[in-house]
């Protein structure tokens, strides 16, 4: 059997004492314990839904048929945006890049100033920048998710 030494020292004077098994393996629980804490908070925050097309998909039903229409008014626009980041969370890496392309042309979509050309023109230039992440999206969703979703996502100004 094992023994474990605590050493005190108390009022100038050190005391060696012997324990049974059961102190050492107390220790090693109790040094463990915060890494295994902390390792499982990591673990659950770093956690997030998995970039699969059934992922995709299933967000894409939750978020139909709003997305494949195209917005008209201020607060369409907003929800249209927030629904397009929800998709670009999940989005999988086939078409990550096309579909982070078109929630970049939404948000900026959101916030453009009609009553200033340059404001206008930059999301004109990013729609046409767009066009071929839309075709690509669209396609891919189509395939993949049997939804068509190129009502909503036509970019061309």
């Amino acid at each position: 059997m094992r023994r474990c030494v605590q050493i005190r020292i108390a009022s100038g004077s050190a005391s060696v004492h012997y324990r049974r098994n059961d102190c050492c393996e107390n220790r090693s629980v109790r040094r463990l314990l915060p890494l295994c804490l902390v390792a499982l908070f990591g673990v659950t925050a770093c956690s997030e839904t998995p970039r699969t097309a059934t992922n995709f998909c299933r967000q894409l039903e939750k978020e139909m048929p709003a997305i494949a229409s195209a917005p008209a008014t201020e607060e369409q626009v907003n929800i249209a945006v927030e629904r397009f980041k929800r998709l670009a969370k999940v989005a999988p890496l086939e078409i990550e890049e096309h579909w982070n392309a078109l929630t970049t042309l939404m948000v900026e979509s959101s916030k453009v100033d009609a009553d200033n050309p340059e404001s206008v023109q930059r999301v004109v230039d990013l729609a046409y920048a767009t066009e071929a992440s839309a075709t690509a999206s669209s396609e891919w969703v189509v395939a993949t998710c049997g939804v068509d979703i190129s009502q909503g996502v036509q970019v061309t100004p």
